[in-house]
Parts: C-alpha cells; sequence; structure tokens
C-alpha cells in the first residue's frame, strides 16, 4: 500500500493513493459517512478518484459507475 499527500496554502490536501489505498480510505469514507451527515458528499469524491484510478489500471475501461 503505497500513500503520499501533498498540503497546499489553500488548505486543500492532494492524495496520491496505490488501488490497495484508494480503496482503503473508500471504506473508511463510507463509514464515517454513517455518522456524520457532513461527510455524505465525500463519498462521492472518493468513489470517483477511485474510479478514475480503477480506470487507469484497466487501460480506459471503466468498470465502476
Amino acid at each position: 500500500m503505497n500513500a503520499s499527500f501533498t498540503t497546499r496554502h489553500d488548505g486543500s490536501v492532494a492524495m496520491h493513493l496505490d488501488t490497495e489505498a484508494a480503496k482503503a480510505v473508500f471504506a473508511s469514507v463510507v463509514f464515517a459517512a454513517q455518522f456524520h451527515e457532513d461527510i455524505v458528499p465525500l463519498t462521492e469524491i472518493a468513489r470517483r478518484g477511485l474510479c478514475e484510478q480503477e480506470s487507469r489500471l484497466n487501460e480506459g475501461e471503466v468498470s465502476c459507475q
């Protein structure tokens, strides 16, 4: 599992994750969203990021919608 995080002056954070790390982050966000409604929008962001990474690994095939 590989992950790197970059913080920016505007307060945003960029995450670069391999597939295993992305799945772990996605699972954590989905779990946390059950308890905090403010986290719910992050589930869509996490899903899109995971889908994009999986798409690159599958040479352009999008397997998650």
